[in-house]
């Protein structure tokens, strides 16, 4: 089995155990959008030098979920999430990936949740769940190379219960 998804596969199966400690935080470092209306904070500060941001775009099916975005430097640990709850369908947002507490991927509050700005190579999971459940309804993974302000761009046809058993 490749290095990489050994990798993908071992953090998956521990995101799986620290899945039900996810909830809907609103402290962490996310903009949501409806399907029509992009959020914007007149307040935002300028994006990093790096900075990796997922964009999730129409997503259906999954409202009420909670989509956990980890990100795992090439030699396997992993670095840095974004949770992003599903308030619509369909759905649209984004947040940026940051720093987690430990035992809890959704937890950004300090001294966690500082972004993810070193620029690097770095694999990439994505998976919904309804909030208390271990068990991942969808999944979408891959590679992403930060140079700069990177946006990784998930769509609804790349999120499949298929792709959580790949």
């Amino acid at each position: 089995m490749p290095r990489t998804r050994r990798h993908l596969l071992a953090t998956f199966a521990v995101l799986m155990l620290v899945a039900a400690a996810c909830g809907d935080d609103d402290a962490a470092t996310t903009t949501t959008a409806s399907a029509t209306t992009a959020a914007t904070s007149p307040t935002t500060a300028p994006p990093a030098s790096a900075e990796l941001r997922f964009t999730f775009e129409g997503i259906t099916g999954l409202q009420d979920k909670i989509l956990v975005g980890s990100v795992m430097s090439s030699t396997g640990p992993l670095v840095g999430t974004v949770c992003i709850p599903v308030t619509s369908d369909p759905f649209s947002g984004s947040g940026v990936v940051a720093t987690p507490a430990p035992n809890n991927p959704c937890g950004h509050d300090a001294p966690y949740g500082v972004p993810l700005t070193t620029e690097g190579a770095y694999t990439y999971l994505v998976a919904a769940y309804t909030g208390g459940s271990q068990t991942a309804e969808a999944c979408a993974f891959g590679e992403v190379t930060v140079d700069g302000p990177t946006e990784v761009v998930i769509a609804a046809a790349d999120l499949t219960a298929d792709n959580c058993n790949a």
